[in-house]
């Protein structure tokens, strides 16, 4: 009867050993799912075309033209508190043109950013800074569309881009300036 006390007893440890063991394998499970994730995400390049339809006060009476921007995604999918998300590079174009006489002066140029992008199906919500024509800025974004295959996704949404101080081809100082575009998006995923 002692015997099989002390059995039961080693038993137990044995198991709390197990189960050590299982929870370290746990943990280095679900890093392996997520880099199985971002294996299978690849680059993603997006190229996007857009208007501008909502501005601030500072530019509402420019003309404004369709804008275009590719983006590319790195295969390296991070998790913090459950989100998902990668990062990114982006380059684009901006164009305004003053309609009120003499209307010659633009306000136009290259934008550049570092981007963090947060998959969710053909869906897609990205945040980014960096620079837009000369002055620092941020944009944010949110699309939704279908998925053709496991390679494309078409997407439309909506995205804000914001400029800390926007100064024209003809120094003309705008100050805080902001737009919304309506996006069309062309995910291709390699």
């Amino acid at each position: 009867y002692l015997d099989d006390e002390e059995y039961e007893d080693d038993e137990y440890e044995d198991d709390e050993e197990y189960e050590d063991e299982d929870d370290e394998f746990d943990e280095s499970e679900d890093d392996k799912v997520l880099s199985d994730e971002a294996e299978n995400l690849g680059y993603t390049i997006d190229l996007q075309g857009g208007s501008p339809r909502f501005v601030n006060k500072n530019i509402i009476d420019w003309a404004s033209n369709v804008d275009i921007r590719g983006s590319v995604e790195f295969p390296v999918l991070m998790q913090v508190l459950g989100m998902k998300f990668r990062f990114g590079a982006e380059i684009g174009t901006f164009n305004f043109t003053h309609t009120l006489p003499p209307g010659t002066d633009t306000y136009a140029g290259i934008s550049a950013m570092g981007i963090l992008a947060f998959p969710a199906g053909p869906g897609k919500i990205k945040l980014g800074t960096g620079i837009v024509g000369a002055s620092p800025g941020f944009i944010m974004e949110a699309t939704y569309g279908i998925r053709i295959g496991g390679v494309l996704d078409i997407r439309g949404g909506f995205r804000s881009t914001e400029v800390i101080n926007a100064t024209t081809k003809e120094e003309l100082e705008l100050g805080h300036t902001g737009w919304v575009d309506g996006i069309i998006v062309l995910g291709i995923n390699l």
